[in-house]
């Protein structure tokens, strides 16, 4: 699992570079770069002591599978194959998590626990003018100083507002003369670039500390690790200059680490026993031959935004950025970048959700309500994503352009309602969503398991590895992985497209009927795809 840490790195810097000359999948660069930024955190942290350290990802793996197994139960979904999503890798020793040498190893810390102690240590900011050091410890710390960029609670806000694919992430792809959903304005991909060229450096760095018998003989490293931090120290001051944010300056009080709270127990299932173990064996052949059904369905209709006056911008972001990431879906998953496919998914399925719980309920009343809420959160984050930079050492004025909205688009008033409600969880709007299948629980648990994959964990990265004879590919996803990212892109991009498009085309015939026909595409979609990963 180690040793799969920076290939998958690699794999996901790559598939990032490569949406940005593409023309789509703009927000999909920002999960990229906030998973990069994650495993960059996560990796600086077991190379300060990789012999203790290392082991946590065993326990890390077992706490994920215990997860997994409290969706299952607390939703009532039922997992044929869940041997399969626990170890999907045969040809591997010990991954059923039985053996002592797992039991005993020591939990790892969470994303919030990482960056507080991250910004505990005050990393100094690396000098362009002097070389760093050989070693590679010292190539670490150098590499670590790049993360700290001012403001950076604020600054992982942005990347989680992407991440998840919400309005405000949505808003990373308005720009002047770009299309909406599809491209980056400057400033945001400036600062995702800058994330994601130094998470992946700082991988690769703990990676060496960690398991340094890893690296290839053939191939020198203190020369490929050096050009490595003095390239991703020029993407640093490039970015720089575009964002504005600058190096932070050392924490003027004490910084708290916040801890999470451990399962006292595991779940019986987390464990896996070795003749349950299942073959690598399905593959996904029948559900692309569905997807692509449902593509040619997507193309065959497009509404036309201001045939009825100005739209609504909710409206022209969930249309424009459900075909962007749906079209990044398409255009990765049987390619070296599938990796964006899964993300392009997860993101997909949570937009889906919220749009779903906001547009569920015909009444009037009730409609009125959830927008309410649903733009009083964003407006909500948004003042709280500022406070966050301004707290840390960035001007307002900066601030508040990283978050303002192009001369050509309409803001909408910044007041938040006093007592105001918060979204439900995402759990419960799955569920929501989820409600007309047999098993309404599955969509919890699928969101699950494809974070799997945009978190990194373990899990994620044996679903995103697979044997093809004797060899092991670290970036062929496993046919449970890539059926279900298909699947719920499907799914989720066909409630998106429906209802925005009756939205912005006003409820007519030609809308409706739109978003049936996509509804239904996706069905036989889902019908093909659960022969594969066996959820619902």
């Amino acid at each position: 699992m180690a040793e799969l840490a920076f290939p998958f790195a690699r794999w996901r810097f790559a598939g990032a570079a490569s949406l940005l000359g593409a023309g789509i999948g703009g927000t999909v660069v920002g999960a990229l770069a906030r998973s990069l930024f994650d495993d960059g955190l996560r990796w600086q942290w077991i190379a300060q002591s990789p012999v203790e350290r290392r082991p946590t990802l065993l326990s890390g793996m077992l706490l994920e599978r215990d997860r997994i197994c409290s969706y299952l139960e607390q939703h009532d979904v039922s997992c044929p194959n869940l041997a399969r999503w626990f170890v999907p890798l045969t040809g591997v020793t010990d991954l059923t998590g039985r053996s002592l040498e797992w039991l005993s190893a020591p939990d790892p810390p969470g994303a919030e626990e990482l960056l507080d102690a991250y910004l505990a240590s005050s990393p100094a900011a690396p000098d362009p003018a002097q070389p760093a050091g050989g070693r590679v410890q010292d190539l670490l710390e150098t590499a670590r100083g790049m993360l700290a960029v001012s403001g950076l609670r604020g600054a992982v806000m942005v990347l989680a507002h992407a991440g998840h694919g919400n309005l405000l992430g949505m808003q990373s792809s308005l720009t002047a003369d770009g299309v909406p959903g599809h491209d980056l304005r400057a400033d945001h991909e400036a600062l995702f670039l800058h994330v994601a060229a130094v998470g992946v450096t700082v991988t690769l760095l703990g990676v060496c500390c960690a398991v340094p018998e890893s690296w290839p003989g053939e191939v020198d490293q203190a020369g490929f690790l050096g050009t490595a931090v003095q390239l991703t120290q020029e993407v640093v001051q490039a970015a720089n200059a575009v964002h504005g944010l600058g190096h932070a300056q050392p924490a003027a009080a004490p910084v708290k680490i916040r801890q999470q709270r451990r399962p006292s127990r595991l779940r019986p299932g987390a464990l896996v026993a070795a003749d349950e173990v299942l073959p690598d064996i399905v593959n996904a052949q029948a559900v692309i031959a569905a997807v692509k059904e449902y593509e040619a369905a997507v193309d065959g209709w497009w509404p036309d935004p201001w045939a009825h006056g100005d739209p609504k911008l909710a409206s022209i972001l969930a249309q424009a950025g459900a075909r962007s990431a749906f079209g990044t879906v398409m255009s990765t998953y049987d390619q070296h970048g599938a990796v964006s496919a899964v993300f392009g998914a997860r993101m997909l399925l949570e937009e889906a959700a919220r749009f779903t719980w906001l547009t569920a309920d015909p009444d009037d009343g009730t409609f009125l309500e959830r927008s309410k809420r649903y733009f009083d959160e964003f407006r909500a984050r948004k003042k709280k994503t500022i406070a966050l930079f301004t707290g840390n050492g960035v001007g307002q004025q900066v601030a508040r352009q990283l978050l303002k909205l192009p001369d050509n688009v309409v803001e909408g008033p910044d007041d938040v309602a006093k007592g105001r409600r918060p979204l439900p969880p995402i759990d419960q709007m799955l569920l929501q969503m989820g409600a007309p299948y047999p098993e309404p629980g599955w969509l919890p648990v699928a969101y699950s398991l494809l974070s799997q994959v945009t978190h990194s964990t373990p899990i994620g990265l044996t679903h995103m590895s697979r044997f093809l004879g004797d060899t092991l590919h670290a970036h062929e996803p496993s046919p449970e992985m890539l059926a279900l990212a298909l699947d719920t892109a499907c799914l989720a991009s066909a409630r998106l497209l429906g209802t925005s498009g009756v939205l912005l085309d006003h409820g007519s015939q030609a809308s409706q009927d739109y978003a049936l026909e996509l509804l239904g595409r996706a069905h036989a979609v889902h019908e093909a795809a659960r022969l594969v990963h066996w959820l619902d």
